[in-house]
């Protein structure tokens, strides 16, 4: 299992008894069953199969539609499938890239583009790079859904795969996956992945009656969709929105009624800290519960929202009106969207919990209304379904006299006089008044415990980074003496879904490196910062190594080796040299991972907002207060620039950048220089 979710894997072969083992054997430990689709092979396919873990089923039919069929016959029901292919083009280690966003709950379906990611030198034939251009371009037009790609490598939740009624034994298997998809509203996202040049030849681009077929097919499932089947609405019946009502916690505006006993920034920083531990626990909800969030807010703006808590929720101002009249309009506007039930939550019951949560989304499935009593006469918890739009809409808003002790009765006689049926969860207790201070010191005594402060945050500044920072952030391995912060600087794909995966926390900034790591660090818990680039893997045991290289009060900052996950004698060279002038010199640049105290940090004031060099300024600032060490153990970046520019380019644009930093040429035009 991977995060709670149980993930089976389909792989079609025919005659792949050369390539079959290294699949199996490449996919992660987490994957719960494998399922091989013979299709007939007159090799050893099947043997070599079972003989390295999987379960075979015979697809007497040719077509690789058919051996998918046939292994999906037989699965054990389980959350997620993955399908790929069996001549080792794929990378199976990858898999994560594509589970992740269904496990998060924000996609259902992730095709893994090859096309996005890194593919060998003739591993996509030109008729098969012609092929997926002409066939994503028609899904476009005629569904406005955006691929770049057919690639076969994919993952989609088992539910919706049951949805979609797969029915083509061919070539046109995947185009029908994204058509169907397309046409039902299901949420689809790419990610990046990896591809080299198959085992064996393909059954499709690898003959000219493969060509012709997957061609003719593929046109032709597009085209009779195109004809025949309109674009439905996206299937709403399972789907789920929270609606978070809070406020943004500005002195003498928040909490007001405890601002006499805790005065004003003491009130909003009350309102700061139950609002994050709110949203901490919707968090643990959505790790294994599909769902859409909103914060509907007063108070700050969007902008300010998502720096604060993050990224991957909705954020709406609450707007005008009284209270009821603000939470019928969120749920009006839920439901207008499509959505099959709705619930709203405040921040101020501590003691409401994910399992609370998942309770309120299950009982609208049997009841009209779910609600939450709390201890003072009101509620903590309001949940309606779609089928109480036109008969409690807005009336069940209308009578209470909100703020008083009579709003529970209230709404409890205007949902019985709209024939509503209606669920009641346990009661409990809102922190509003002083005397209920002592439940939010206990709640966030138990949450503590659970959540202590870090010793060391990790700021990861991002931007398109899906085929890196999953590898990235699996080297920090998260735990509970250090957290992990991604700043996205507007990232178009995955990123921002991946790195929520795997449980960093996600904020926006605007983009630039330098302003990214900025805003990270004022998110930041720790007494002791790591700024890391998001295509760098940090040694095993880094976190040991931070604590006890700053132990000495005589340091002030410190890094790691570098390296990259390149070889070559000219890359060895250029790697020896950068060592060599990071500990000599001591000037480390930030793909070493630079590491200080935060309060050393706070001292200069952050890192300069220019747009290059900015970590090369920040260091020479740190050097003058104290000593900088270059730790022994490596940190390894991404060589992709090297590949994509050639290592010896690449070098003399490095130095030319930092001969020109020395001379006093503006960062603007280094930069120029460096892109």
């Amino acid at each position: 299992m991977r995060a709670g979710v149980n993930v089976a894997v389909i792989i079609p072969a025919l005659n792949e008894e050369r390539s079959i083992a290294l699949v199996l054997d490449a996919i992660p430990d987490w994957v719960d069953d494998v399922v091989v689709g013979d299709n007939g092979s007159s090799d050893r396919t099947a043997e070599v199969a079972r003989t390295h873990g999987a379960r075979v089923v015979l697809a007497p039919r040719r077509g690789y539609g058919s051996a998918c069929l046939a292994a999906m016959a037989i699965l054990k029901s389980p959350d997620i499938v993955v399908f790929l292919d069996g001549d080792f083009s794929d990378h199976p280690e990858q898999m994560d890239r594509l589970v992740d966003p269904i496990i998060a709950g924000t996609a259902d379906l992730v095709i893994g583009s090859r096309v996005l990611g890194v593919h060998e030198p003739g591993s996509l034939t030109p008729q098969a790079r012609f092929g997926n251009w002409l066939a994503t371009r028609l899904i476009r037009l005629f569904w406005k859904t955006r691929y770049t790609d057919l690639g076969p490598f994919r993952a989609i939740r088992y539910a919706t795969l049951k949805s979609l009624r797969m029915a083509d034994p061919d070539y046109g298997w995947t185009v029908e996956m994204q058509v169907k998809s397309a046409i039902q509203g299901v949420r689809a996202a790419e990610v990046a992945v990896d591809y080299r040049r198959r085992i064996g030849t393909s059954k499709v681009s690898g003959t000219i009656r493969g060509v012709f077929g997957a061609g003719h097919k593929i046109l032709g499932t597009i085209f009779v969709a195109a004809l025949t089947m309109r674009r439905a609405l996206p299937v709403t019946d399972e789907a789920r929105r929270l609606i978070v009502f809070t406020r943004y916690p500005l002195a003498g505006k928040a909490k007001t009624r405890l601002v006499p006993l805790l005065g004003e920034e003491g009130a909003a920083s009350l309102q700061r800290e139950m609002t994050e531990f709110t949203m901490d626990m919707v968090r643990r909800l959505r790790r294994d519960f599909p769902i859409h969030v909103e914060i509907r807010f007063e108070g700050g703006d969007a902008d300010q929202m998502a720096d604060w808590l993050g990224s991957g929720f909705s954020y709406v101002p609450q707007g005008t009106g009284d209270l009821g009249e603000r939470m019928a309009r969120a749920m009006d506007e839920a439901f207008e969207a499509g959505v099959g039930t709705a619930v709203i939550i405040g921040t101020d019951c501590p003691m409401l919990s994910a399992g609370s949560l998942r309770e309120a989304f299950q009982a609208l499935c049997q009841a009209d209304m779910v609600i939450g009593p709390a201890s003072d006469g009101g509620y903590y918890l309001m949940g309606l379904n779609s089928s109480t739009t036109d008969r409690a809409l807005p009336h069940l808003f209308q009578g209470p006299a909100w703020g008083t002790d009579t709003v529970l009765d209230a709404t409890l006689r205007l949902a019985e006089q709209n024939r509503l049926s209606v669920r009641c969860l346990p009661e409990r207790r809102d922190v509003d008044r002083p005397e209920d201070i002592a439940v939010w010191q206990n709640a966030r005594a138990d949450w503590e415990k659970r959540n202590p402060c870090p010793h060391i945050s990790v700021v990861i500044p991002a931007l398109d980074e899906a085929g890196y920072i999953g590898e990235t952030l699996r080297s920090v391995k998260a735990g509970c003496d250090f957290e992990t912060i991604v700043v996205d600087g507007g990232s178009t794909d995955a990123t921002t879904v991946i790195a929520a995966a795997l449980g960093a926390k996600v904020i926006s900034a605007e983009r630039g490196r330098a302003r990214q790591a900025n805003a990270g660090a004022r998110m930041a818990r720790g007494e002791m910062l790591l700024f890391l680039h998001a295509d760098t893997r940090l040694p095993v045991g880094w976190d040991g190594l931070i604590k006890e290289a700053l132990a000495d009060p005589e340091v002030v900052a410190g890094a790691f080796r570098f390296a990259t996950d390149m070889d070559g004698v000219w890359m060895r060279i250029f790697t020896w040299t950068a060592n060599v002038r990071s500990q000599r010199l001591r000037i480390p640049y930030g793909d070493q991972g630079l590491f200080l105290r935060k309060s050393n940090f706070e001292q200069f004031g952050g890192f300069p907002e220019i747009p290059i060099m900015d970590d090369l300024k920040m260091v020479r600032r740190l050097a003058r207060c104290g000593r900088i060490v270059v730790l022994p153990d490596i940190a390894i970046t991404s060589g992709r620039r090297w590949r994509r520019m050639g290592v010896w380019r690449t070098m003399c644009i490095n130095q030319i950048c930092v001969v020109g930093y020395w001379l006093g040429i503006p960062p603007e035009i280094l930069a120029r220089w460096y892109n």
